[in-house]
Order: C-alpha cells, then sequence, then structure tokens
C-alpha cells in the first residue's frame, strides 16, 4: 500500500460516547449475570474452539473481517458515531455496528472483529434487549470477537505506560463486565499506530494476550523481512525473560484489503458476478487475481497460512456487500481444490489465525529491540508528531498524574463510606480517548483536538468534585463542614485564591507511595510579605522570587500576581496529604518571607547562582550556560534553543515531502540559534535567596528560559516559554532545546526511554534489526522520549540525562549532544490525511507553550539512582488545592485535620503503587511495580519483598486474589500459548513466584495485580 493511503478520506463511519455510558461501571471481574469471575450461563463455543477447520498441505488463507474505527481523526468522536459532516469524511459508526449484526445472523461461518470499546459501548448503550441477546449469542459461539479490548487503539509514541493500562483496562473491564470470558480479547491489534514500542509489547503480554498484529514498520525493514520471510516472530518485551514474549505478525498490506478487492459502498472495485447468463459474469477473473495475490503474499511469510485483512477505514457500513462478495470467492477459490489449487479460504480471526501457527510448532526469529523510528520512505520519517500540538500533549499527562491522584481519594472515600460527588468515569474515558493515536500524537484537526481537550475538561472537573469530596470527608474534625475547595491554573501562574486571600490554606496531596519533599510555588501579589505555617503550626522558609514578564505575559493569563511565594512542603505523606496555613504579613513579622535578591550585572562577567548542592555558571559574554558543579564535580555544559526550517515541498514524490504534523524534516542538517549569533541569548536577571536561586533568560521575543536550583536538589530545573513561533518569512520552524557537553559517546550511542518506563540503547545512523541506510540524518535518528534521555562515556564515570514533562522528540546527533524537539509550527501538510497544516493558534495568534526539562549530571553508577525517582516525582507530582479562610492557625488546627495519609507506611523505595483503584463490587484493584531494571543500580535493581500487611490503616485484608495486568482474569486462570524461538538472543527465563500473601516478590520492572477486599478492624483503629 501506498502512503497516500493513510489519507483516511474513503472511512466510513463515526463515533462518541454518551452521558448514559458516563455511568456505567469501569472495573470489575464480576459478570452481573453470575456473581462469579469471568463466567455466563449462555453455552458458548467462542474462543480458539470457534475456529473453522483448516486444511493441512493447502496455503490456508484467513480472511478477516474488519473495520478500523478513529476515536477522532477528521472529525470529533461524536461526528463519526453519528455520521455527521459527511462534507468531510462519509463515516458512521453506527451504521457499521448495525449492519455488521444483521449479516452475521444470515450465515453462521461468517466472522467479524471490532476493536474500539469508545464506539461500541456507546452503540451497546442504544441497543434493545432483544438485540443484545443476538449479540450476547454472537459473542458467545465465536462469530463477532473482540480484538484488542481497549478504549481506543492506543498511540504507542507519545503515550505513558500508566495511560496505556488504564485505557485498555477501561475497555477490558467493560467487555468482560458484559459478555464474561468470551468477551476477553486473546490478539492485540495495533494497525494503524505509527511506529511500535518496547514496552507497549510487554503491557499486552502481561495483559494475556497471545499474539499482537500491526501495520506499519519501516520499510526496509519490510522489504527486508517479506525477503527473508520473518515477517513474524517472538518479541522479547523486556527483562523478564519469557513471560515478556509476545507473539507478533505484520500486515502484509498495512490493514486493508487486496487491491481490487475493497468490497465496500464507497469503493469502486468490481464485485463478484456469478450469474453466467450475464455478460458482466467474472468469477474465473476474479478468482485468479485474487489467488495470484495470495500467492505473492505467502512467498513472504514462513508457513502455509497468511492472513488477509478484509477491511480498512470505517468500512462495513453495508456490510452485505462484503460478506456476499467474500461468500462468493471463498466457494468459487475453494472449488478449485479438485483441480489442483492449493489455496484454502476460510472466514477466520487474528485469533484463529494465530492459534494455527501455533499449532505449527515451528521456532520464529526473536526481536528484542522496538520499531522505532518509523519510515514509510527513504524522506518521511514519521518522528514530528512526538511533539506535535505540544499543550495538547501537556494537557494529557497532567490529565493522566490527576486521575491516578483522583483514583485513591475515591476509594478512600469508598473506604469510609462517603459521597463522592464527583464522577471519576468521565475522566477515565476522557483519558481513553486521549491515547488514541491520532489524539494525544497531534495529528488530528484544530477542531477535533479543541473537542478532545474539552472532554478532559470536563473530566478535570469531575475530578476536582471529587477531591472536594474527599477532603470534606477526611479533614473535619468536630464536624464542622470545610469550607469550599478552590483549584488554580498554576501552570500559567494564576491563582485567585493566593491573590487576594489575605488567609488561606494549601491542601498538597501526594500520590506517590513514598515520602516526597516539594517545593511549591504560588502566584501573589507583588509587594507583600508572607507567613507559611506546616501542619504542627510551625514556621517554614518562604521565599518571593519575581515571575518572568514573559510567564505574566502568557496568551490567557488573567492574573496580576508578579511574585511567586516559594517553600518546601517536606516529608509528603506517602498517599496523603498536608495542608499549610498561609497568611499575608503586613506587619513584617520577624520570620516573614525572604525577598529574592536581584544580583546587578557586570557586562562580560560570568553568572553564578549555587545551592548548597549545585553550581550553575553562565557565560558574561555569550548569555549561555557554560558549566554545572554538582557535589564539588564541575560539568562543562552549554544549553541553547535552536530551530530547525521545515521542508516545504509539494509532496508529489519522497524526495519532495513537507514536514507536518506526522513527518518532521527538516530542510537541511542544520540548526539555526535563535538570532544566528552566539550572543542571541541575553541575561535579564538573576536572582538569589536561601530556597531557590534561579536566572532568567530571553532569547528573543518568542523564546526565553529560567535556569533554577533548588536547596537540597541536585537537578536543574529549565523552565522555558516557547511561542508564538513566527512564520512570517514563509519558514515553518521546529523548535529545539539542545544540551552540548564533553561527555562523548565513542559508539554514538544514546538511551532513550520506552513509554516512559524501560531503557532502550540506541545507535546513531543504525538499526539492531535490519541494514538501515541513512537518508534523513536528522529525523532519521529522532525517537520519542516520555520520561528520560541520556548519554553516557564509554566507561560509564560520567551521565548526562535529561527528563521531559509530556512527549517530545529527541536525540543525541553527536558526541556529548542532548536535543530534544519542544514545539513545531509549519506551514505546509505532509500529505498523511490531516489534511492541513500545523499551524496552531490560541488567542488568537500562534500557539506559545511553557515547559520544564531536568538536567541530572552524574557518574554513570549513580545516575538510575537519581533519574528514576525523578521521574517518578515529575509524573506523579502533588495536587494543590486552596481554601480561604478567616480563621486563625489555631482554630484551623482545631477544627480540621492538617496532615492524614491513606496507607500505613511508605512502600520501598524501588516500589511504585501504580494503581488504587476502587471497583463496583466493593472491592479495590491495586498494582505494584519495580521501578528498576536489571543492572540499572547495585542495589536498587535487587528484586524486593513488599509487604500488604496492615498497610491500609484501620481496615483487614480478608482476601486477595492476583489477575493479569488488566484485572479481568485471574492470574491462575491465564493459559497463554506458548512460543519457541531459535535466536541466539535467548533471554533468561524467571521462575514463577514463590510468595505467600501478605508478602509479595517483585523482579525488576515487574508489575502485579490483585483485588483486594477490605473489612474494617476496629483493632487496628486503636
Amino acid at each position: 500500500m501506498s502512503n497516500k493511503e493513510r489519507r483516511k478520506m474513503d472511512r466510513l463511519v463515526v463515533a462518541s460516547i454518551s452521558s448514559s455510558l458516563m455511568l456505567l461501571v469501569v472495573a470489575g471481574l464480576v459478570h452481573p449475570s453470575s456473581g462469579g469471575i469471568t463466567t455466563t450461563s449462555r453455552s458458548t463455543s467462542c474462543g480458539y474452539q470457534s475456529c473453522h477447520a483448516t486444511k493441512p498441505g493447502f496455503i490456508n488463507v484467513h480472511l478477516v473481517p474488519h473495520t478500523h474505527d478513529d476515536v477522532g481523526w477528521l472529525k470529533t468522536v461524536d461526528q463519526y458515531y453519528y455520521g455527521s459532516r459527511t462534507g468531510i469524511q462519509k463515516a458512521g459508526v453506527q451504521y457499521i455496528l448495525d449492519s455488521v449484526v444483521e449479516e452475521l445472523q444470515a450465515n453462521p461461518e461468517r466472522r467479524f472483529i471490532y476493536v474500539e470499546m469508545a464506539f461500541f459501548w456507546q452503540w451497546w448503550e442504544e441497543q434493545d434487549e432483544s438485540t443484545r441477546d443476538v449479540v450476547r449469542d454472537l459473542v458467545s459461539q465465536g462469530r463477532l470477537e473482540f480484538i484488542n479490548g481497549g478504549w481506543c487503539m492506543n498511540d504507542e509514541a507519545t503515550t505513558h505506560y500508566v495511560d496505556i493500562i488504564d485505557q485498555m483496562s477501561l475497555g477490558l473491564s467493560l467487555l468482560n463486565d458484559t459478555f464474561g470470558e468470551c468477551g476477553r480479547p486473546r490478539i492485540a491489534w495495533q494497525i494503524d499506530p505509527f511506529g511500535h514500542s518496547r514496552e507497549q509489547a510487554f503491557i499486552f503480554s502481561q495483559m494475556g494476550y497471545d499474539g499482537l498484529f500491526f501495520g506499519r514498520l519501516d520499510h526496509e525493514d519490510k522489504k527486508q523481512r517479506m525477503a527473508a520471510k520473518t515477517m513474524e516472530m517472538v518479541w522479547s518485551s523486556s527483562s523478564l525473560g519469557q513471560t515478556g514474549w509476545l507473539f507478533t505478525g505484520v500486515n502484509y498490506n498495512l490493514y486493508q484489503p487486496p487491491p481490487g478487492f475493497c468490497f465496500d459502498i464507497l469503493c469502486s472495485d468490481l464485485p463478484v458476478i456469478d450469474n453466467p447468463k450475464s455478460k458482466e459474469y467474472n468469477v474465473d477473473q476474479r478468482v485468479t487475481e485474487f489467488l495470484n495475490y495470495c500467492q505473492r503474499q505467502s512467498e513472504a511469510y514462513a508457513t502455509d497460512h497468511i492472513l488477509l485483512t478484509m477491511g480498512g477505514d470505517f468500512t462495513y457500513q453495508d456490510a452485505n456487500v462484503w460478506y456476499k462478495n467474500m461468500d462468493k470467492l471463498i466457494k468459487y477459490a475453494n472449488e478449485r481444490q479438485t483441480n489442483g489449487s492449493r489455496f484454502n479460504l476460510l472466514y477466520s480471526t487474528p485469533s484463529c489465525y494465530v492459534k494455527s501457527l501455533n499449532g505449527v510448532k515451528k521456532s520464529w526469529p526473536l526481536k528484542t529491540d522496538d520499531f522505532f523510528p518509523y519510515g514509510s520512505d527513504a524522506h518521511s520519517y514519521w518522528t514530528g508528531y512526538f511533539t506535535s500540538r505540544p499543550a495538547f500533549k501537556y494537557m494529557v499527562r497532567q490529565g493522566s498524574n490527576l486521575l491516578q491522584a483522583c483514583k485513591q481519594m475515591d476509594s478512600a472515600l469508598s473506604w469510609s463510606g462517603s459521597t463522592n460527588q464527583g464522577d471519576v468515569n468521565v475522566m477515565k474515558r476522557a483519558m481513553g480517548i486521549a491515547q488514541h493515536h491520532d489524539a494525544v500524537s497531534g495529528t488530528e484537526k484544530q477542531a477535533v483536538v479543541q473537542d478532545y481537550q474539552g472532554r478532559l475538561h470536563e473530566g478535570v472537573v469531575e475530578c476536582q468534585k471529587t477531591q472536594a469530596s474527599y477532603y470534606q470527608s477526611q479533614l473535619p474534625i468536630l464536624g464542622r463542614p470545610l469550607p469550599d475547595v478552590k483549584f488554580c491554573q498554576l501552570n500559567v501562574s494564576q491563582c485567585d485564591v493566593s491573590e487576594t486571600s489575605g488567609r488561606f490554606v494549601v491542601n498538597i496531596y501526594n500520590s506517590l507511595a513514598r515520602h516526597v519533599d516539594k517545593y511549591v510555588r504560588i502566584p501573589v501579589a507583588g509587594g507583600d510579605s508572607y507567613q507559611v505555617l506546616d501542619p504542627d503550626g510551625k514556621v517554614v522558609d518562604s521565599q518571593l522570587i519575581p515571575i518572568s514578564p514573559q510567564v505574566q505575559a502568557l496568551p490567557g493569563r488573567t492574573s496580576s500576581a508578579t511574585e511567586e511565594l516559594v517553600f518546601l512542603a517536606a516529608q509528603l505523606p506517602p498517599i496523603g496529604s498536608k495542608s499549610y496555613y498561609v497568611e499575608r504579613d503586613s506587619k513584617h513579622r520577624r520570620r516573614h518571607s525572604f525577598k529574592s535578591k536581584s544580583q546587578r550585572l557586570v557586562p562580560g562577567e560570568d553568572h553564578i547562582i549555587t545551592t548548597d548542592k549545585v553550581k550553575v555558571r553562565v557565560d558574561g559574554t555569550t548569555g549561555l550556560l557554560s558549566s554545572v558543579t554538582v557535589n564539588g564535580e564541575e560539568y562543562f555544559v552549554q544549553q541553547e534553543f535552536l530551530w530547525y526550517p521545515g521542508y516545504n515541498g509539494d509532496n508529489e514524490s519522497a524526495d519532495r515531502r513537507s514536514s507536518g504534523a506526522y513527518i518532521f524534516r527538516p530542510n537541511g542538517t542544520d540548526a539555526f540559534p535563535m538570532r544566528r549569533t552566539m550572543t542571541a541569548a541575553i541575561i535579564t536577571a538573576v536572582y538569589t535567596g536561601p530556597l531557590v536561586q534561579e536566572i532568567h533568560q530571553f532569547y528573543d521575543s518568542w523564546v526565553s528560559q529560567v535556569i533554577r536550583i533548588y536547596r537540597g536538589q541536585e537537578h536543574v530545573e529549565l523552565d522555558w516559554v516557547v511561542g508564538p513561533v513566527p512564520v512570517s518569512d514563509k519558514i515553518g520552524k521546529e523548535v529545539i532545546s539542545r544540551v552540548t557537553t564533553t561527555i562523548l559517546q565513542s559508539d554514538g550511542t544514546f538511551y532513550t526511554d520506552s513509554n516512559g518506563r524501560q531503557t532502550l540503547r540506541r545507535e546513531l545512523d543504525a538499526r539492531e534489526s535490519y541494514t538501515y541506510t541513512p537518508t534523513e540524518p536528522v529525523s532519521g535518528n529522532y525517537y520519542p522520549i516520555n520520561s528520560h534521555l541520556f548519554i553516557r562515556d564509554p566507561v560509564g564515570e560520567q551521565q548526562a540525562t535529561v527528563l521531559v514533562d509530556r512527549s517530545q522528540g529527541g536525540s543525541s546527533l553527536i558526541g556529548g549532544l542532548i536535543e530534544l524537539m519542544v514545539h513545531r509550527r509549519l506551514l505546509r501538510d505532509d500529505s498523511f490525511g490531516v489534511d492541513e497544516p500545523l499551524d496552531e493558534t490560541a488567542f488568537q495568534q500562534g500557539l506559545v507553550v511553557r515547559g520544564s526539562h531536568y538536567l541530572i549530571l552524574s557518574d554513570g553508577p549513580s545516575s538510575a539512582g537519581r533519574y528514576r525517582p525523578l521521574a517518578q516525582q515529575i509524573y506523579k507530582q502533588p495536587q494543590l488545592s486552596f481554601i480561604p479562610t478567616t480563621l486563625t492557625f489555631v482554630d484551623w488546627r482545631r477544627l480540621y485535620k492538617t496532615q492524614q495519609q491513606l496507607i500505613s507506611r511508605e512502600l520501598p523505595e524501588n516500589v511504585n503503587l501504580l494503581t488504587l483503584e476502587n471497583r463496583s463490587d466493593g472491592s479495590y484493584l491495586i498494582r505494584l511495580e519495580h521501578i528498576y531494571d536489571v543492572g540499572e543500580d547495585k542495589v536498587l535493581s535487587e528484586p524486593v519483598t513488599v509487604s500488604l500487611k496492615d498497610l491500609f490503616p484501620g481496615f483487614a485484608i480478608t482476601s486477595a486474589e492476583e489477575t493479569i495486568l488488566g484485572g479481568n482474569q485471574l492470574k491462575k486462570d491465564s493459559q497463554r500459548l506458548v512460543w519457541h524461538s531459535s535466536s541466539d538472543k535467548q533471554t533468561n527465563v524467571r521462575s514463577s513466584h514463590s510468595d505467600e500473601f501478605p508478602d509479595l516478590d517483585l523482579q525488576p520492572m515487574e508489575i502485579r495485580t490483585f483485588i483486594l477486599n477490605l473489612v474494617r478492624d476496629n483493632r487496628l483503629d486503636k
């Protein structure tokens, strides 16, 4: 299939989520009709036993009827579901499901798979009980099969692993609740995402999937695999050994039908005409053409089974057209067997295809790396979307953090029997949709991203209601209701409560299962002094520091605050909160907030800021960072902003491809400094104080930065504002932050995360799995960064790590260099379907983005012990809320708790409580993960034992059942297919766990999932 077929203008359907769906229970193992786990009273022949028989000695052609329904792209979710806005795209998901269900009933031999649960549940809620019974029967007989089963088909480059798990679990739990074991998907189906990650494969393996199929891989990789017949393989997705193995297949034709055999109402291909009296009779010709295609495809695969994807974007709006012609193809092709044909056609599903391959009992090649970056041709590397729509990417990441805290608070409300005024499900569904491969990826139309943002905003509002309910339940001591809880837009340094109130309380909630120190920054009016009291009433050191002019001028900001009040919230309790009391101190008492000092700048002299741990030096001539000293060791490092000019082509051929929403293609290999001179960065101010010290840099009217270090911390924060990117010169720009060090990698290697979790080794201009021809030396070496990117010297003595606060593209193009793309504004579309340039605007001007990078300089052996916990803290930033009050601190403390926590103790420092979630049946789902990989740290990479005994204060655990990662099947019932590999890259085989609850063992990078039942234990209360 040519790359232009990415243009999804032939789609048939649409989708949405109704308000009634939002009331559905979204977590559960128990099938409502039975009260048991994944059981059903309906007689079933689903799963592998529903597969049609294949024929030994023949090439078995598995025809897989399917539709690919984007959960938003050119149209919004609702527009796709209902079929509106046909001038944009003729697509209506509701009609697809109506038509398929009708046609499946007409012939029991037919099969169909469905993937996107966001659409299916919208449709399901609209059906009467008789239609639901028909669907239940089709599912129980294996004629309608759910594949993948997540809320959407998520992107794999720009998603965080927590969000992937959440959106998959959301769909899987609803399938389980509704259809029992027959609703459990066995195969992952990632046919459209633009590259594939190792962590995604690991997640699928831990969710019990037997296989994965996808459509997109690099054009050179595909060509070489087809020649070697290695289009199917076993993917070793983690250091956990064979438990992380996943059979993986690459589709021959992306996910489209064979050319000429699209039997859809929007296609123009010939039907199969079998009336011999008709002048249009074409059975012999059509069958011959089809079998010739099957022969060509079979030559690229290693067994006598091939899978043909019979469908495409929003196909099957009139399923009769498809099935009528496929019925004929199967009939007439199989009749040729009597004349020596070697082909046997059958209706099938990816599950049945995988089962057939598993029965071959062959050894498969083993893959250990990932499928990034994806190049669809020599000049089209899909690495631009790693950064596209950076503000939305940040919103999604912040929404993820909020959702985790929201689920914890919802659990606490359930424990106490209190009412939650918010609906957590709204945020779950909004976040589920946001993970779609045309959502967080930034590859949708502008109107569609605004719809995504609106959905997320609705979810945020519901989560804020949950937070307010939580504090109302947890904090009152004497029964006096808590005043209204307020929330602020701290990303733009705006907060009405702190700016206008003489007294207010700051609630700081820590969703990590260990103590955390957090420097809090609150916007306040200039000219005043403040006093901050901790939960015990002790005065906390605080400092006032100016807000940079560029932040004050952020579009949409309505605040008059000119300063931020900074203080350290020390030892925030694990899964708990502290309340700090802040009072404006107009009388300037002895312990008021420190006023930052502004250093006098001497032209040509270096500018230095220093704390007890870190010293930062900025060159007085260039205005650029020149060195960082950490614990007495100096590292020579420079950081600056530059931009690549985006290539403006007409897309008529590969070498004329434009840079666009998907594609990063710079016009040349050089990135330009902001003003193309090394004196572009101008120091505007240097501020010092006891808690935080800052250097404010001004590059240009559209780029500025604050270099920031805090007392007691060993990293440097780079707080940048970029935009609106100027395009009056008719040149699109791809803006990067580049860090240059003296750490020279002799072999051109660097390291990037996989969905914020595993770390993969990268090599410049090389691929582990295939012979790579460098044609785009910049974009062809870009990788997705969701957590960290680092370089180290060959002997591991020095390492430079940069952490991000959202998905970005990054690389190390030269030894000692790290670069991350922070923003992009382009004037041409790249002709891969979105059909509009990535020229994002907000508040009637080009988009302005604020973000942060975190720079760690250290020796190699200790590096993981620094960046792993910091990455967790960046992702799970404490949640702040505000309560204005007229009460004195003494009165406040008498009426309300100022500190509380949901667990009795912190977990080991290498363990994260990934999930704490309330379930519909009164039980709780928890996930525990080991956050280090094998060999990363001498101590912290070792296996660890975690005890859950007495972990939840006031409650005893009455039962605990381990499940697979999705929470939809008991671990003991999971029976995955076994695969064999002859590769010499065999991975270690981990033994099964021998632990006894409540003491749990965790191997490096392992995630374990449990369903707990709790009961109030009055002895523990005492």
